[in-house]
Parts: C-alpha cells; structure tokens; sequence
C-alpha cells in the first residue's frame, strides 16, 4: 500500500509541476516581442542573479523572481554557461534555461575575404564576435606562436586561409588563430606540396607569391597568366615590381603610389630588391595559391597594366609595354577629365555639351590612332606606377 501510495504522490507532484510550468509560461512570459532576434551575453563570472538581470533588461524574462526560482529548482543556476545566446521572439522559459544550462551560445557565422591582412581580419572578428583584436594581432606576429602551429614564416600573415568560421562570443584569439591555419593546411595539402617542390618553391614562397598575385588581380580568371609573369621574371632575374609589396613596405594602405615610394629600402619593395618578399603581404584565397602553383604554360609574358575594367594588358616585351601603359594613361585622364567635367556641369549646360559630342568623338578616335603608333610616353613625376606601369 506504501509504494502504491508513492507512486500516487509522485505523479500528482509531476502533473502539478507540469501546469505550473504551463501557467507560469502563459502568465509571467510576453506572449510575443517585437524584435527579430535578441542577443543576450552572458559574462564569465557573473552570479545568476546578474544573469536574469540582464535577461530582464532584454525583455526575454518577464518575471525574475520566477527565473531564478525554476533556475534553482532545476540546478542551472551553478551551470549556467558564458557566451553570447540568441533567442527568436517567442522564446520561453525553458528555452533560455536549457540554453544556459546546455551552454548552446550562438556562434557568428564571419566570411574572412581574400586579400586581407592579419590587421584587418583582426578588426573585422572583433566587430562582428568581440574578439581580443590586440591580442590576436601580437599572437599572429608572434613567431614562438605561429612556429608552435607549424607555420613555415615568422608571421601567420598568408597562412590565414580566408572562408567562413562559426567564431564564438569573445572566443580566444589563440584558438580562432588555430582554426584558420589548421584549414590553410587541409588546402594545402600533399599534392600541392608536391608541385611546390617540383616547381622548386617553399611553402613560404608559393604562399608570398600568391599573396602578390591576390592583390594584383581582379579577375580569377587572370590569376595563372599573372602568376606566369611573375615566373618569368624570377627565372629572368627581373624585379617583380609589384606595386601591392611597396604599399607593405610603407604601410601606405590608401592612395596612389607614388614614383617616390618606390626607393624605399626594404625587403618587401620589389622594385627595390630583386625575388620574393621574406613572407605573405596578405592572406591568399585557394585560387591564388593555386595560380601561384600552376602558372599559365608556356608563357613568355613579362609585363602588365590595367585595362580599366578590371582585366589587363600582357606583353612580352618593353615596346608593346610602354604602348600599353600609354593606352591606360590615356584612359585615365579620360575618366578623369568626365569626372572633372560632371562636377563642373550644370543641367542646363548639358545641351550644349551634347552638340560638341560629334567633335569630341572625332578628337577621340584621332587619339586612339595616335596611341597606336606611339612606342613611349614621357612619365609625369608625380603619377604612380599603379597608374598604368608594371
């Protein structure tokens, strides 16, 4: 009759705790909030008591007294774990106390693009996932650190595979830094490994070289043909004169470059020394490491400029080069001289403009035909080699 009667008991307590649970989430709980999503971060170190004051300053708990109840009825107030939790509109109770309890934190879905350096990843993880930014960019110039994660550089800069990384709330740098050259490794696998040494390259030279090949092309389509000229080049023993390692170099990340800022004396300013900078000036993508590897053949390109719409011109020779940086110049100052033109204009005086078209047109294509048949332009010494040279 006991046990009978125990078991009875047991199940009038569960049915009551179960509608109590129903009522207090119908009574005490907003039946709906206005916004899409509510980030709540949980602080290590902070008392439950704290933790359901911030979940009230959310407007996700209604009634505190209540959350801290059922957070000690059900053991989580000792539990509860630190990181960021996201909630929908409509979340109960149980939701956030079993998130808390489960420590399920919402992690940051952030997409590293190419090209970036390790300044700029540094900077994006802490916008988007409060990230320790100082202390990610010294871990990543660290070079104890970055030896002990196997990096072939004294710096993780081009090892840093740029693609998408569920980083958690305010996770540490160590381990993010971990994450990225861990898959930077699983790409680089032993088959490219295998042609860097079959093309006599280093891991660190395939990744330098493709760092420059990232920042000199806009088109992937482009990339094995640009590499190609940087092959060339090194096996010529020509300078790369690559405009992106003097922007390393200076630290000169906006702005053109100037004719001056190609004497200065570093490692990482090919116009000044001859070969591959020491290490990465940015973080390849998986195309470039790939042109890096396997270069347009054969190829006996040496030299290109920018088209302006992105592609470029390549030659093989300095005539038809300095025809091409002639061509772009001129380009240039068209774009420039329509810029000039359309903040100077008014409304009214597009009327007239348009009449003068004709005339336009005809001083134009007298233009292109001069271009042509000019094998040199004289050099303007404040423009920049990024303004057509290479």
């Amino acid at each position: 009759m006991r046990a009978g009667a125990l078991l009875r008991d047991l199940v009038i307590v569960g049915f009551l705790t179960i509608a109590g649970l129903t009522a207090i989430e119908t009574f005490c709980q907003a039946a709906w909030r206005q916004e899409k999503f509510i980030h709540v971060v949980v602080d290590k170190g902070m008392s439950f008591s704290q933790i359901t004051a911030r979940f009230q300053e959310s407007g996700l708990v209604k009634s505190g007294l209540v959350f801290k109840v059922l957070g000690r009825l059900f053991h989580i107030e000792r539990r509860a774990k630190a990181g960021r939790y996201r909630f929908g509109p409509a979340a109960s109770m149980a939701d956030i106390l079993r998130s808390l309890y489960r420590g399920a934190t919402y992690r940051e879905q952030i997409l590293i693009p190419p090209g970036r350096r390790v300044e700029q990843i540094a900077e994006l993880l802490h916008r988007l996932a409060a990230v320790d930014s100082t202390q990610f960019v010294s871990l990543a110039r660290d070079s104890a650190f970055v030896a002990s994660l196997h990096v072939p550089a004294p710096t993780a800069d081009g090892f840093l595979l740029p693609e998408t990384y569920d980083i958690e709330w305010r996770e540490e740098a160590p381990s993010v830094l971990e994450r990225m050259v861990t898959n930077f490794f699983k790409v680089f696998n032993d088959t490219l490994r295998a042609r860097a040494d079959s093309v006599g390259m280093t891991v660190n030279q395939v990744c330098t070289l493709a760092s420059i090949i990232e920042k000199e092309a806009y088109l992937t389509s482009e990339m094995p043909r640009i590499s190609a000229v940087f092959h060339n080049r090194l096996k010529l023993g020509m300078k790369l004169q690559a405009d992106p390692t003097v922007r390393y170099a200076l630290g000169k990340w906006r702005g053109r470059v100037l004719y001056s800022d190609l004497k200065v004396e570093s490692p990482f300013n090919t116009y000044f020394v001859t070969g591959l900078p020491p290490h990465p000036i940015c973080n390849p993508s998986r195309a470039s490491l790939r042109a890096a590897l396997y270069p347009t053949e054969p190829s006996h390109e040496l030299f290109f400029v920018a088209h302006g719409d992105g592609s470029h011109y390549f030659t093989t020779n300095d005539l038809d080069h300095e025809r091409a940086k002639v061509r772009y110049k001129a380009y240039l100052d068209s774009v420039r001289t329509v810029g000039a033109l359309d903040s100077l204009v008014g409304v009214g005086q597009l009327d007239s403009l348009a009449a003068d078209s004709l005339k336009a047109r005809g001083k134009v294509s007298e233009m292109k035909a001069a271009i042509s048949k000019t094998p040199t332009a004289p050099q303007t010494p404040d423009r920049g080699p990024d303004d057509g040279a290479r």
